[in-house]
């Protein structure tokens, strides 16, 4: 059966990268982030940690905001020498990951439910085994007013960054996708924004992006 559901571009009221992008991540360098890390996320981290430990590997991939965990299970497909760990604060999302377990033949990975913010900061004792953070379709929250929900407005968008060599991001809105490599660029950042070509989707965002005729940008920032 073809899927007919139509994703509708991404609209906005702006145009151009925000007015206060640069003076957002420039505080949030010299501030500190101190939001409490709470049980849960504690709890999810314990349990990477231990399904690390047991994998046998030695390098780690991370799947920021990975929704049902598809992205995450083709990413463990693909870098059979990682151990691939996605994220999502969604119970719902991810609880509709057996499906993709099953279609997928990977078992280098585990989902988990926590907030990426508390992830991250959790994850610094494993910076060296850290290969990749993938950031894939993330909330564009379009309204210009709402710049601080973007990753790159977040304070803890530096953090975020020096969590692996190499940061990919992909959205469906071109702005965004300039933004990031902006804010990344403001840190020292090198990065390369592009256009994505042959797409063959990895998650329902990607696949119903790509089916409703919508251009699919790639930002991968590599740390200095």
């Amino acid at each position: 059966m073809i899927n007919t559901t139509q994703s509708r571009a991404v609209e906005s009221t702006q145009t151009g990268i925000h007015e206060h992008i640069e003076s957002l991540v420039r505080k949030h360098t010299v501030s500190q982030y101190l939001r409490p890390i709470p049980d849960f996320s504690r709890s999810a981290f314990q349990e990477f940690e231990r399904q690390f430990a047991a994998s046998g590997k030695k390098h780690i991939i991370v799947d920021s905001c990975c929704g049902t965990g598809e992205s995450t299970a083709h990413l463990a497909a693909h870098y059979e020498d990682c151990f691939v760990v996605g994220v999502d604060k969604s119970a719902h999302r991810l609880g509709k990951h057996l499906l993709h377990r099953e279609a997928i033949n990977a078992s280098n990975y585990v989902v988990l439910r926590a907030d990426v913010e508390d992830f991250v900061r959790l994850l610094e004792p494993y910076l060296l085994f850290i290969d990749k953070h993938c950031i894939f379709y993330p909330n564009p929250y379009p309204k210009p007013h709402h710049i601080m929900r973007r990753w790159h407005g977040h304070p803890l968008f530096a953090t975020m960054l020096h969590l692996a060599p190499l940061t990919e991001l992909r959205t469906n809105w071109r702005l965004y996708a300039e933004e990031f490599a902006f804010a990344a660029s403001l840190l020292g950042y090198t990065s390369r924004m592009q256009e994505m070509q042959d797409v063959q989707p990895i998650s329902a965002f990607e696949r119903k992006y790509h089916a409703s005729g919508h251009t699919l940008f790639q930002v991968v920032v590599e740390r200095p």
